[in-house]
């Protein structure tokens, strides 16, 4: 189908679909559709194999994929007249990109996107691939199309197979799961890896290409390192391997926030690094897409890490500085008037405002020239301290074809003191002219720089990730007043658009994605996602609503998602097209959506504690299920280990009954990180009624508020075990109680 619009453009019928990636395909010659029962019954009808296509709006080489062969009239004629063609965005279809990229890694080895796979109009994979040069993917459209016309029925057969081979791989029914599982010395095997990968020199666990990876990195070692501590039992060395996890997570955070990884001019950070310094974002692909998950990992795992620091720490600053940077940059570019987060910011731009072709890292590179012309006397002290060269500062190997010759992209090359002597002046004097040059080059590239492709659809799991980051800012840098009630406002805003936009009051269900309509149903990561940052809020705010939000979402979750046979969550939503439901646990670019389900259910469990038989033994089927994985490769599941730590140690409930939300019980409490933390709040002059008919224990005490009036004085309650100790009315006295903040 091709239609024309309004200014003569042939479109196909991607021209009505909602995502900004399949509209990037609008104008191809390509016949697409998106995935859905008209593209399949066409292809049954006309006996036709089907090409998927999956990709993201922020991905480079789908950008080069789409230029070199989906543009082209030659190549497009092939894929027209032997397939029916099929473009899937996969943040807003993660079930169809699991199932096919499980083929995909299963039969190659490896992965990744844009993502080409072949089916049969039964939907079953003979073929798959990722990026194809434009003269290979014509020959392989040709071959493929070939082996249909002559040999059908042995792709048929290898398609079926394949499905029946992946359903055996993935069906945890055929596993005996394994109970009783022995969580500490599967983190110490975590913990041992991690350490073995560390770069003690440039920070990170792996070679380059360097990803941060927080869920399989620093948010594991942040747990690790907090509930360890805070064991009186540990011994020396389990102790000294704490200290050692909190520093290589710190170590890490700091090099990145110091990286060309960070955008030093208008915050944000990119995916990855292509060099193991953590400067460069892919220089031959400029690959500083930001996508707003990242933003919100990176975001937490600051926080956590900033909270096991002591204050004479000077990384503590540099973490702070990190987190506001982050919520300052997704505030101003990654927000929608609405209040909801969008999804992320692509790497390719127009260099200036009259520009026609796009280049990649165009926003984010300078001239030495341009920084001179721009500053004048401050120039030389600015290229100094953002190691700024004349030739430019990108490595000439990772720039294939040229485009950053002469290029920076800035970094921290030197600390201010550095500056500062370098060229005769305080650090304060130094800071001051940064900040000031800084604020300039803003100022340029916002009026001579169009700003990169946006996307603007708009996920639950990614906001419900931001609203945890966000809720926890709020909790943790309540000394900056102003920072702090920002990032409050803008978690309830982002949980506000949710409940508007993206959930259904009546039935209880989430959507995926909003973008000029609701997408998709929900997926388990939206839920599970969604759900934390709802109880993170509720922590936060002391809001009833968004606890009792939470309860019934993880019913909802429980109803759609949760395998009363063979135990766990499925990843997948209900779907006849899906043909394996599938179980992923193992940690990506974020958390597995099971492994957050797993912390939420052992929060729920203190949370409406007259749930907790049911909330645990879907806790324990989670671990359970996923037995054989964790015991054999823990450092896979890192999150799920990470979880499962804060139930081995024991949930610390904490009721605090009072009204301030300034209050100095409230601060003590959240100036420690204390992973297995519940925090209920009792405002005596307005009980929470909705939650105490779920809490025995708050109940009791709404009963007595309620019978007595309100205490006489502010206190908190620590209950441990479903026991609640007697009321602490001094905050030196529960300050005796916390965790201690570690030393240096």
């Amino acid at each position: 189908m091709s239609t024309a619009s309004h200014s003569g453009r042939h479109l196909n019928r991607l021209a009505k679909a909602k995502s900004p990636y399949l509209l990037q395909h609008a104008e191809n010659p390509v016949d697409w559709y998106e995935w859905g029962q008209e593209a399949f019954e066409k292809a049954k009808r006309e006996n036709k194999p089907i090409f998927l296509s999956v990709g993201y709006s922020a991905c480079h080489w789908c950008h080069v994929l789409a230029h070199e062969s989906f543009e082209d009239e030659v190549t497009a004629k092939i894929m027209n007249e032997h397939y029916v063609n099929i473009k899937v965005d996969r943040e807003e279809r993660p079930d169809v990109d699991r199932l096919y990229m499980t083929f995909l890694q299963a039969t190659s080895g490896g992965g990744g996107w844009p993502m080409s796979v072949w089916l049969t109009p039964d939907l079953h994979p003979f073929f798959a691939g990722t990026y194809f040069p434009p003269g290979n993917f014509r020959q392989i459209l040709m071959k493929l199309a070939e082996l249909w016309e002559n040999d059908r029925g042995r792709l048929i057969a290898s398609g079926k197979q394949i499905i029946q081979a992946l359903r055996e791989s993935t069906d945890v029914q055929q596993i005996a799961p394994e109970h009783n599982i022995d969580i500490k010395p599967l983190a110490s095997e975590v913990f041992e890896r991690l350490q073995k990968r560390f770069d003690s020199t440039h920070g990170g666990f792996d070679r380059a290409p360097k990803f941060p990876s927080p869920a399989q990195t620093t948010n594991f070692l942040a747990r690790y390192a907090a509930l360890t501590l805070s064991d009186p039992n540990a011994s020396e060395v389990d102790k000294k391997n704490a200290r050692a996890a909190r520093d290589m997570a710190v170590f890490t955070m700091v090099k990145i926030y110091n990286g060309g990884i960070r955008d030093v001019v208008g915050g944000g950070f990119s995916r990855y690094s292509v060099d193991e310094r953590w400067h460069v974002p892919h220089c031959e692909l400029f690959a500083h897409a930001v996508l707003s998950y990242d933003e919100a990992q990176l975001l937490a795992s600051s926080l956590e890490l900033y909270q096991l620091l002591p204050e004479t720490s000077r990384d503590k600053k540099t973490l702070e500085l990190m987190a506001k940077d982050i919520v300052s940059y997704v505030a101003r570019d990654l927000r929608s008037p609405e209040g909801g987060f969008y999804s992320a910011e692509d790497a390719d731009s127009l260099p200036s405002n009259d520009s026609t072709v796009k280049k990649e890292g165009a926003f984010y590179v300078w001239t030495a020239k341009q920084l001179d012309e721009l500053f004048g006397a401050d120039a030389e002290l600015f290229k100094y301290h953002f190691g700024v060269k004349r030739e430019g500062n990108c490595d000439p190997s990772h720039d294939i074809q040229g485009e950053l010759k002469g290029q920076n992209v800035l970094f921290t090359a030197h600390t201010p003191e550095e500056t500062a002597e370098k060229f005769g002046k305080s650090v304060e004097d130094v800071e001051n002219t940064l900040q000031a040059n800084l604020k300039t080059l803003r100022e340029y590239r916002d009026k001579h720089r169009p700003r990169p492709h946006l996307d603007d659809k708009i996920l639950a799991c990614w906001n419900g990730l931001m609203i945890s980051g966000l809720s926890r800012t709020y909790e943790v840098l309540n000394a900056d007043q102003e920072i702090a009630s920002r990032a409050l406002g803008l978690a309830e805003a982002s949980a506000a658009f949710v409940r508007k936009y993206l959930y259904d009051e009546k039935s209880g269900e989430l959507r995926r994605s909003y973008r000029e309509g609701q997408g998709p149903t929900g997926q388990a990561d939206d839920y599970a996602f969604f759900i934390q940052g709802l109880l993170d809020l509720y922590e936060a705010s002391a809001k009833e609503e968004y606890l009792t939000w939470a309860i019934r979402l993880q019913e909802k979750q429980d109803e759609l998602f949760y395998d009363p046979e063979g135990g766990g969550y499925f990843a997948s939503a209900p779907d006849e097209h899906i043909l394996i439901r599938m179980k992923d646990a193992q940690d990506g670019a974020e958390p597995s959506a099971v492994s957050i389900t797993l912390s939420n259910l052992q929060r729920l469990a203190h949370f409406a504690e007259d749930r907790h038989a049911a909330y645990n033994e879907k806790a324990k089927s989670v671990l359970g299920s996923n037995g054989q994985l964790l015991t054999r490769a823990p450092y896979a599941l890192a999150s799920m280990v990470g979880a499962a730590m804060s139930a081995d140690k024991g949930y610390m409930q904490f009721i605090h009954t009072g009204k301030s939300s300034d209050s100095p019980f409230l601060k003590a409490i959240r100036a420690v990180f204390i992973p297995n933390r519940v925090l209920v709040h009792l405002d005596p002059a307005n009980p929470p009624r909705e939650l105490a008919k779920v809490n025995g224990s708050l109940r009791s005490l709404v009963e007595e508020v309620e019978s007595k009036g309100a205490p006489a004085r502010e206190n908190v309650r620590i209950c441990e075990n479903f026991t609640c100790g007697l009321p602490i009315e001094d905050v030196d006295e529960l300050k005796k109680r916390l965790p201690p903040v570690p030393d240096a």
